[in-house]
């Protein structure tokens, strides 16, 4: 589990800490919020670099690989003085993560049939999600008695614990490859993916669902510090407080998964993404901002997420059985790089975080439910 916490660690620890890193580098906020953008592209993009070589040489060598790619991007983060080098360290950080939540979600395809494969990603999902509410509270009181860079420390120590442990316990997953070796990097080992409209259906959910979520861990810390004037610790209990929930709801899930049915936790979360937009618009539209209002709709945004994120990719991936990681590597560009553009374009254009949230759920969840019937009767056919 401890490969599939790398990606939250590294946006969350040093959220509480944003306005003060922007103090210290002398940029504005908005500066240091890219980072957490510029992390999520790498992590997207870097997949379909790795998916292809977990394929071809293998699970272990892949995640230790991460780990310390991970190690590295944090301690040049650590010692940072320009956002130049800071940006590059995210670079790093951003691949090493993709390199072992791949390999996570990857080996999970590889032992289970997709039913019992649901339920993990679920569980794995649950473990991804204990980091939220965890690591704002420990970056805020590192950066509290020792400053912002204490927290890329951590990640350090971390990141070298974790390449121990893969490295004394981690068995190989995949199995011996039927299929004869060609390229390495090929157009045809994508298409097939690319092609199948299930496959983008459900891939394009997940980019939907993180795209609103990474608008709001964005731009948290200045509704949250600087609009509503909470401390660093006071923003990590919001935060964490929400995480809290979601991580109830990763939990909960397989159990919702075993009496209903993937698909239908699927529409569960589409319809949860949907309520969410309409809260924030309202609330934008005809309330005075308030941490109550700002959360409430997060709340259900990310508990209908938590709901339907495992049955969506195991749903998405279980076509694939001999493309296992390169499959997983198209899913993570959409949900990982495609949030990263659509979250990065709609910040930037000075859209309050509250309207964002609600195009992202007018433009794109709502379609995806009315496709859904008919998705229902492709998959029971």
């Amino acid at each position: 589990m401890g490969l599939v916490t790398l990606t939250p660690m590294g946006i969350d620890i040093y959220l509480p800490s944003l306005p003060a890193m922007a103090d210290g580098f002398g940029q504005p906020v908005s500066a240091l919020q890219a980072s957490i953008t510029l992390f999520i592209f790498a992590v997207g993009v870097g997949q379909m670099l790795i998916g292809p070589l977990a394929d071809r040489y293998g699970r272990r060598p892949v995640a230790l690989g991460g780990a310390l790619a991970y190690l590295a991007g944090s301690a040049l983060g650590a010692a940072a003085t320009s956002l130049e080098v800071f940006y590059t360290a995210r670079i790093i950080q951003g691949l090493g993560a993709c390199s072992a939540s791949l390999v996570a979600f990857a080996a999970v395809r590889d032992r289970f049939s997709p039913a019992v494969g649901a339920r993990v990603y679920s569980y794995l999902n649950g473990a991804l999600c204990s980091v939220p509410a965890l690591a704002p509270m420990l970056g805020g009181a590192l950066a509290v008695h020792a400053g912002w860079r204490s927290t890329f420390v951590f990640m350090v120590v971390f990141a070298l614990a974790l390449a121990v442990l893969l490295a004394r316990r981690f068995e190989e997953t995949r199995a011996a490859p039927t299929l004869p070796r060609g390229a390495l990097y090929s157009l045809r080992r994508y298409l097939p993916i690319v092609a199948s409209g299930r496959f983008l259906y459900f891939a394009t959910f997940g980019m939907a669902g993180m795209a609103m979520i990474l608008v709001f861990v964005s731009a948290a810390p200045v509704v949250l510090v600087q609009q509503l004037g909470y401390t660093e610790l006071g923003f990590s209990a919001w935060f964490g407080g929400n995480a809290a929930i979601n991580i109830a709801a990763f939990f909960l899930a397989p159990t919702f998964i075993a009496r209903y049915g993937r698909h239908t936790m699927v529409r569960v979360g589409m319809a949860a993404l949907l309520l969410a937009s309409a809260m924030h618009a309202a609330a934008w539209a005809w309330a005075p901002l308030s941490a109550w209002l700002f959360m409430l709709p997060v709340a259900v945004l990310t508990v209908g997420f938590s709901l339907a994120l495992g049955s969506g990719l195991s749903l998405a991936l279980e076509p694939f059985a001999e493309r296992a990681g390169t499959a997983a590597a198209v899913y993570g560009l959409f949900q990982m790089s495609g949030s990263a553009v659509i979250a990065t374009l709609l910040l930037d254009s000075g859209m309050a975080p509250q309207a964002a949230m609600a195009l992202i759920g007018a433009v794109i969840v709502v379609p995806l439910l009315c496709l859904s019937p008919g998705m229902a009767r492709r998959l029971a056919a």
